[in-house]
């Protein structure tokens, strides 16, 4: 008997329609909510043995009582049910699938095991794609396409795949509102016919994606992802989030979703080969894509620092030492440029630029952040958005009005910036104080398309791994990396 034909991961993601088997009020209709809450173009039909109507679509008590043929399933009924589900969408055309449904692998027993492998038996059998079981499937926001409800429909050239369905989530809502754009985040579960390395290596040719995200926790084919994966990084930075780098960490996640880790030593090593940066959490995961996705290529590992205190410009100068950029003195050029603007005492314009009390004048900052944007010794900014200090100033002064002003024009100064100087330009907005302004602060800065960070050490240390990532790319390009630097 020939193998039966499968679908490519392109082919799947031509969605016409959709079908959620299992559409629950226990659980608020969460996947009726996450697939309706976007304007597309595509069906959507709910099935369950409870009929009635949810959102204002009629809920079929079955899948062959659905009229037309189906694309793709969401599956998340009791996992005795799910092969039957999947057969009957498979009749119907559906040739796509995310199985929700866990109570396989992951549980460590051999009856979950078994019943794993019965099910991949059933779905190597069929013309169909699974993703999963265990996990949250696809969200693809340029067809309206989420696993999660609420949130932005953010659309852009990021691309993300996790192990964890978890993580997908929190990376896709804390990147879109830091103004992040995705193209497609596939959540593989345990992986029972989709794998990582067959996502990577769609990535890889896919026009819509530039750049790269990725939670692992382990793999069943691990020399074959690294060799995609190096493929991939050659082409597209990629920034990985490893699970499991520990013992225990590794015990939890053959829990989760029922992989073996590997050697973190190992893991480490060959990302290092793969010259794809490593993070140890998700902020470190979205603050790393925001400066890929977000920023131009910076040209070196110069900066200029605009700041307000002498004591944090120290304390800034020594992180970005210390993370592999440098802090060049202020062109006498610029200097020259900068002095007939600053009239307060306790400035210091050498880098970093510290305003002292000047900071608080806004045509004064905004031609500062455009001047030092335009010094030849810069080739990225990183500015800092004092909230706290401009909260308590304005409050006094009864200018609570005007922040959102002060906040305007520094992120237009910085947007200019970026878009003639073609240098990025990074805004930390350290998490002290004030919730509410340092909020509307962030998405002035996001409305402006900048990227930003809850703090210096965050917005340092994703520039840095940017920078790092692009010298090492350059260098093998050019075949400029020895031996030693490719261990």
């Amino acid at each position: 008997m020939s193998p039966v034909k499968k679908p490519s991961v392109k082919e799947m993601l031509d969605i016409k329609s959709v079908a959620i088997v299992g559409a629950s009020v226990k659980m608020g209709y969460y996947w009726a909510h996450s697939m309706l809450q976007w304007d597309h173009d595509f069906k959507v039909w709910l099935v369950s043995k409870s009929e009635g109507e949810a959102l204002g679509h009629k809920i079929y008590p079955s899948v062959n009582a659905i009229p037309e043929n189906i694309d793709y399933a969401i599956v998340r009924v009791p996992h005795q049910f799910v092969p039957s589900v999947i057969g009957e969408c498979a009749a119907k055309g559906a040739k796509g699938f995310t199985v929700f449904t866990s109570g396989y692998s992951e549980l460590g027993t051999e009856e979950g095991r078994q019943r794993e492998r019965e099910l991949a038996e059933l779905v190597y059998s069929l013309p169909i794609r699974v993703l999963g079981p265990n996990c949250m499937g696809l969200t693809y926001p340029k067809l309206g396409f989420a696993f999660m409800p609420t949130v932005k429909r953010s659309i852009g050239d990021v691309g993300f795949l996790s192990q964890s369905g978890g993580i997908a989530i929190a990376t896709y809502t804390v990147g879109a509102e830091g103004g992040i754009g995705f193209s497609k985040v596939f959540s593989f579960g345990n992986q029972i016919d989709i794998k990582p390395k067959e996502i990577v290596d769609y990535f890889i040719d896919d026009d819509e994606t530039n750049v790269v995200g990725m939670y692992l926790e382990g793999s069943q084919e691990a020399r074959e992802l690294l060799y995609s994966l190096r493929e991939l990084s050659s082409k597209k930075p990629v920034v990985a989030l490893k699970g499991g780098r520990s013992s225990e960490g590794s015990r939890a996640a053959s829990s989760h979703t029922g992989a073996l880790a590997g050697s973190n030593q190992i893991w480490s090593a060959a990302f290092r080969q793969a010259n794809i940066p490593t993070v140890g959490t998700i902020e470190e995961l979205v603050a790393t894509l925001a400066v890929f996705a977000q920023c131009p290529k910076p040209k070196s590992p110069r900066i200029g620092l605009v700041a307000i205190s002498g004591g944090t410009s120290v304390i800034y100068t020594d992180l970005c030492i210390e993370a592999g950029l440098g802090v060049p003195p202020t062109s006498k050029e610029t200097l020259e440029k900068l002095d007939p603007l600053i009239k307060d005492v306790g400035t210091g314009l050498t880098n970093p630029i510290d305003l002292a009390a000047d900071y608080y004048q806004d045509q004064t900052m905004s031609e500062v952040v455009r001047i030092a944007g335009s010094d030849p010794r810069f080739d990225s900014l990183i500015l800092e958005a004092d909230v706290h200090n401009i909260h308590q100033v304005a409050t006094i002064m009864g200018a609570l009005d005007v922040i959102d002003g002060f906040w305007e024009a520094m992120a237009e100064a910085g947007a200019d910036v970026m878009t003639n100087q073609k240098k990025p330009v990074l805004v930390a907005i350290p998490d002290f104080a004030y919730h509410e302004s340092r909020t509307d602060a962030w998405e002035i800065f996001v409305k402006h398309n900048l990227p930003v960070f809850r703090s210096m050490e965050e917005a340092v240390h994703a520039l840095s791994r940017a920078w790092h990532y692009y010298e090492r790319r350059d260098a093998r390009a050019q075949g400029r990396v020895g031996r030693e630097d490719d261990r």
